[in-house]
């Protein structure tokens, strides 16, 4: 195996590439046999497999890649990492993914805009494995004055995203305010993102179950049913169409959310773009999770669903419903703060997954026969497009990025309980294993991933989005 070949990891391994050759070549509409020319940090040209040795364009070393495919870098388009920006980039960088999308997490008493200038510098100084941009969280609804969207806007988030739930939190937004606040992000240039709960009726439906005597993980998912997401999502969709506005609807988890979807779609007239993701712990785990002595591990909001709903996401996925799938990686799990958690005990939430994010999508997609180039027209293209990185991000066309990830299809991978390194603890993914492997990763043109393991020390950066669809 020559000292190019994909996989060899090691000392050495990471620096410039000038070509990635024999490999397939995943295109927006097809698979093709070609080499990938690679010039400046960016892609040069596709050429006939074997014709980048006399071309002389680029510097560096040629990655072989025969046998593989040769995908556009994983985008993620739902992170939380500023907690640990180095480890969860790291971790996002083995797995495949070269560019990630992290919500800000404004602290106590700093307004939404203060939380996003401040996270941009603390991105800027983090020395990131990957591209990382932001989006803007609205912690304060009602306080957040739309005219400091603009301000978001040229700071360079993508989006803001708003709440429909967490009261206790303080951070709940009305439909009244949310209608408001999209019409002013569509006037700034911003994507809205809605975490689509109805936090009123959990709550009704939280004191109820402990009106009853109902505690236990079990109870926190039950008090989140799939019918405050669906009305949740039918709000949030309607506001967005008064509005005029783009809306992008984070982490649904039923068959009832995606066909919101759908009936928005559908509408006679100019409507405004509607983007729907999904995550992986939502299609590869069900809420018989719940019953067993570890459901505490898998607790997530919305929660998990049953079976049959998993399979609708699936579905989504293959019939164009879903528009991206985003890990929804957290760095730190947040507290349970309901009375339902048992005294003596303590409840966290949210799952980790930034870097199993691709490798599993890949291999769980295509055993359930979804082609390459919708695998990675939900890992790349799909959320690149939704929050203005397309075509520089998602893409492998010449004057893209040379953000490339090398997977091998004979491979095989087992999902460590390290999370890829992410340092969050023992991952609900751990000891899984799956078909395929990622086994070199470029960013800009550079190794920075191989075998893997890091190579070449960081090389991301802070991005600032581009224009959202309209």
């Amino acid at each position: 195996m020559s000292a190019g070949r994909p996989g060899t990891g090691g000392p050495g391994t990471g620096g410039p590439v000038r070509a990635v050759t024999g490999g397939t070549v995943v295109l927006p509409d097809r698979e093709v046999r070609a080499d990938v020319l690679i010039s400046g940090g960016r892609i040069a040209a596709l050429a006939a497999p074997g014709q980048a040795a006399g071309t002389g364009t680029g510097t560096g070393r040629t990655v072989d890649a025969a046998g593989c495919y040769v995908l556009p870098g994983g985008v993620d388009p739902h992170c939380h990492l500023m907690p640990d920006i180095p480890r969860a980039t790291a971790a996002a960088a083995r797995g495949g993914t070269t560019t990630v999308l992290s919500f800000t997490s404004p602290e106590d008493g700093e307004g939404d805009l203060a939380a996003m200038l401040r996270s941009r510098s603390e991105v800027e100084a983090a020395r990131p494995a990957t591209d990382t941009g932001l989006h803007a969280m609205i912690y304060s609804p009602d306080q957040t004055p739309v005219t400091d969207l603009p301000a978001i806007r040229a700071a360079g988030a993508a989006a803001i995203k708003i709440f429909m739930a967490y009261p206790e939190l303080g951070i709940m937004c009305t439909v009244r305010r949310l209608h408001e606040l999209m019409a002013g992000a569509r006037q700034a240039g911003l994507m809205t993102s809605v975490h689509c709960e109805n936090g009123p009726l959990i709550e009704s439906l939280t004191e109820e179950a402990v009106r009853a005597g109902r505690r236990g993980a079990g109870v926190f998912a039950a008090t989140r049913p799939p019918d405050v997401e669906e009305e949740s999502a039918s709000a949030a969709l309607t506001a967005a169409a008064l509005a005029g506005a783009p809306s992008y609807l984070v982490h649904l988890s039923t068959a009832g959310a995606l066909d919101q979807i759908r009936l928005a779609r559908a509408r006679p007239g100019r409507r405004p773009p509607v983007f729907a993701e999904v995550c992986p712990h939502h299609l590869l785990f069900s809420e018989s999770r719940y019953a067993g002595q570890d459901a505490g591990r898998f607790l997530v909001c919305p929660p998990l669903r049953p079976a049959a709903d998993v399979a609708a996401l699936w579905a989504g996925l293959a019939d164009g419903t879903v528009d991206a799938v985003g890990s929804d990686h957290c760095q730190h799990r947040s507290q349970v703060q309901d009375d339902i958690v048992p005294a003596g005990q303590t409840y966290r939430y949210g799952l980790a997954g930034i870097g199993a994010r691709l490798p599993l999508l890949l291999a769980e997609g295509r055993a359930r026969g979804l082609s390459m180039t919708r695998l990675a027209d939900l890992a790349a293209a799909g959320p690149a497009r939704a929050f203005g990185h397309y075509p520089r991000k998602g893409a492998v066309r010449p004057g893209s990025d040379a953000d490339l990830t090398v997977w091998d299809p004979a491979g095989q991978t087992v999902l460590g309980a390290d999370g890829f390194g992410d340092g969050t603890g023992d991952s609900v993914y751990a000891g899984r294993t799956v078909r395929g492997r990622i086994t070199t990763v470029l960013l800009g043109g550079r190794v920075i991933a191989d075998g893997g393991e890091l190579a070449g020390g960081p090389a991301g950066r802070y991005i600032p989005a581009g224009d959202p669809p309209r």
